[in-house]
């Protein structure tokens, strides 16, 4: 009888349950809420075997089983639409899960940046979902004072302290934690706004205004360094040297070098007896040489060297010389050069003219750099022994086809 009670105490035993077969249980999901991207903290018990955890139907990101203890897990919210879901665990193949509520929050996202590089103070575009909770834009580490948001779109200006090169535009929500980012590049170099006067001769003052001088280690009228003084971040002013061509203005700070967009004008000085200055001296009585090989316009509007006009010759078919000037007796006297300077049109670079003094004779002049006025002045007696001037040639001279353009023609 011991034995079968015995027996029957054993047949009735409950069967033990044990841990690895317990199903998980969440206990706590820290933050609650956040946008896609955020870690996320799980705690609960019967972990060890998780395989699996989802937000609503997606699955989580950066989820490593092989990091996952009895007790916590880590995850990261998945890209997905904002809204409550449940954050779920899984035991493999589906055999058990647990579930706790968790809010999915809006992110700030960044699809497009218009331009991608601008000086401080530029407007910047940036096009995007969600912009309309942004609270904060930086470029680099610095914030921009003020923008205009809607929700795919955010107007702002680089802040005037933003730093130079490669950064990143971050967008920030203060409501939802989320943020964005996008490449820019941001230039510090400086710039040229104006330069005042826009005509001026050796001696005089020049003022040029602009951003970012600070530091300016050189400034050039063209190719010719010039002495200058910093006055700002804003201004630099120089005096025009003896000498000095007409030409842009560079300035070289340690951010960067800047070329102006216009051409600082410099009359030339000493022109004695003006043969050309806006239009002809009236010594040629009126008489113009019909020329030949070629064309000219002697109230060209565009380039000028200085004033208003100058004067334009298309040479065509090569040795042509469409210009020719005559009936003037003009005595050379003291006069010992003659001057002009000569715009040269593309391919004139090396081009050769003759200047022609009373229908014989002359010189030939070797044409400078194209795209530029250059300054010639010529001892009248490598064009002519004669004692007067009647007549001007100026005659292509290397049998080709290129345009100049002539202007402060004169005797000194």
């Amino acid at each position: 009888m011991i034995l079968l009670i015995s027996g029957m105490q054993t047949a009735c035993k409950k069967k033990d349950v044990y841990p690895g077969q317990a199903l998980p249980k969440i206990t706590a999901v820290a933050p609650g809420s956040g946008v896609p991207g955020v870690s996320v903290m799980i705690k609960g018990e019967n972990f060890k075997n998780v395989t699996a955890v989802k937000f609503g139907t997606v699955d989580a990101a950066a989820f490593d089983p092989a990091s996952v203890t009895d007790t916590s897990l880590m995850v990261e919210v998945p890209a997905m639409d904002s809204g409550k879901v449940f954050v779920q665990v899984y035991y493999a193949n589906g055999a058990g899960y647990n579930a706790a509520p968790f809010n999915v929050l809006l992110k700030p996202g960044i699809t497009s940046v218009l331009p991608l590089t601008g000086y401080p103070g530029d407007e910047v575009t940036i096009n995007g979902v969600n912009l309309d909770i942004v609270s904060e834009v930086k470029f680099g580490a610095v914030p921009a004072a003020t923008f205009i948001a809607t929700k795919t779109k955010i107007v702002v200006n680089i802040p005037a302290a933003a730093a130079g090169g490669d950064q990143l535009i971050t967008v920030t929500s203060a409501s939802t934690g989320g943020s964005a980012t996008a490449s820019f590049n941001v230039n510090i170099a400086p710039q040229v706004f104006s330069i005042s006067p826009a005509t001026a001769a050796a001696g005089d003052v020049v003022t040029v205004t602009g951003a970012r001088f600070t530091g300016a280690s050189e400034v050039k009228l063209g190719t010719t360094p010039v002495t200058y003084t910093v006055v700002s971040a804003t201004e630099i002013s120089f005096t025009v040297p003896a000498g000095a061509s007409s030409g842009t203005v560079t300035i070289t700070t340690p951010n960067g070098t800047v070329t102006s967009s216009t051409a600082l004008t410099i009359l030339v000085a000493g022109l004695a007896f003006p043969i050309y200055d806006e239009a002809l001296s009236g010594n040629w009585n009126g008489w113009l040489g019909g020329g030949w090989g070629g064309n000219k316009d002697l109230s060209n509007a565009t380039p000028v060297r200085n004033g208003s006009y100058s004067i334009k010759i298309d040479y065509a078919g090569g040795w042509g010389s469409p210009l020719q000037l005559g009936g003037a007796n003009i005595p050379f006297g003291s006069y010992t050069q003659f001057k002009l300077s000569i715009y040269g049109g593309p391919g004139t670079t090396g081009k050769r003219i003759k200047i022609v003094f009373n229908e014989s004779g002359g010189y030939e002049l070797t044409l400078g750099a194209e795209g530029q006025w250059n300054d010639y002045a010529i001892s009248i007696s490598n064009i002519t022994s004669a004692t007067s001037l009647t007549a001007i040639w100026l005659q292509e001279f290397t049998g080709s086809d290129y345009t100049i353009y002539v202007d402060d023609m004169g005797l000194n």
